[in-house]
């Protein structure tokens, strides 16, 4: 399914991330101008001088500056560098009954609850139940064919495993979804050496009965196609099976 649409994007040349937010490229004509870089992560191994970038223009005529980065090459693919746009990708397979989101009668984003302030997505299901959803961005490869998270300590990443634990205690459903903006991998598996507090953090929550999903998405020009899930290696033999939650079918991608 192509869960988010691109409009026309411009292509440049990665030659300098500033501040985090800045992104200075220049375009084929040699023509210098700065980017905004919707992702405050490290961004590992995306940070490439001379990458082929793609810029989307804001829509808004006034905003300070014009484009913002939504992909980079790196490893022969484009791969999802805003941060913004897997939960857009999200909530449009949640709103159209695709999995591996929960089936749902209802879909709100964005909805206060426990110590993480704010959850994702709150799905509710035909049985009335809850599901609690987080989605994170993935884009690390440090081996190939297998993505990897996090790219750098996510304290806030800790916390959200945490705040799911608890809601799935209180009687309720509960999913990490690990969006992966790259179509060159066939695994997922935590980047432990990274952050290890996160990595306890996952073990804990997955223990729990948190559902732990990771979706592989195409990210070309049109914009980013959910094409599957692909196993995620962290969890145990069973626990898989009993963390897994109702999903609707994955319908035409």
């Amino acid at each position: 399914m192509l869960a988010h649409r691109f409009g026309p994007l411009l292509d440049a040349v990665w030659l300098e991330r500033r501040q985090r937010f800045l992104l200075d490229v220049a375009l084929a004509d040699g023509t210098r101008l700065t980017a905004h870089c919707p992702n405050t992560g490290a961004m590992t191994g995306l940070t490439r001088p001379d990458a082929r970038v793609l810029l989307s223009r804001a829509a808004n005529p006034k905003r300070r500056l014009a484009y913002t980065l939504e992909a980079v090459e790196a490893d022969g693919v484009w791969v999802g560098a805003n941060t913004q746009n897997p939960n857009r990708v999200a909530l449009a397979l949640a709103r159209a009954g695709h999995a591996p989101l929960p089936a749902s009668i209802a879909v709100r984003p964005e909805v206060r609850y426990g110590t993480a302030e704010r959850v994702d997505l709150l799905l509710t299901g035909p049985d009335g139940r809850r599901t609690f959803v987080e989605v994170k961005n993935v884009h690390l490869v440090e081996r190939a064919g297998e993505a990897s998270f996090p790219d750098c300590v996510t304290l806030r990443g800790a916390k959200h495993l945490a705040a799911l634990a608890h809601v799935v205690a209180e009687g309720e459903r509960a999913m990490m979804l690990f969006l992966i903006q790259r179509h060159d991998c066939e695994v997922f598996r935590l980047a432990r050496h990274i952050d290890p507090a996160y990595a306890a953090a996952f073990d804990a929550a997955a223990a729990a009965g948190v559902a732990m999903v990771a979706l592989r998405c195409r990210v070309d020009r049109e914009g980013i196609t959910a094409e599957r899930t692909i196993p995620v290696l962290d969890l145990a033999t069973g626990r898989a099976e009993a963390a897994a939650l109702p999903t609707a079918a994955l319908g035409p991608t």
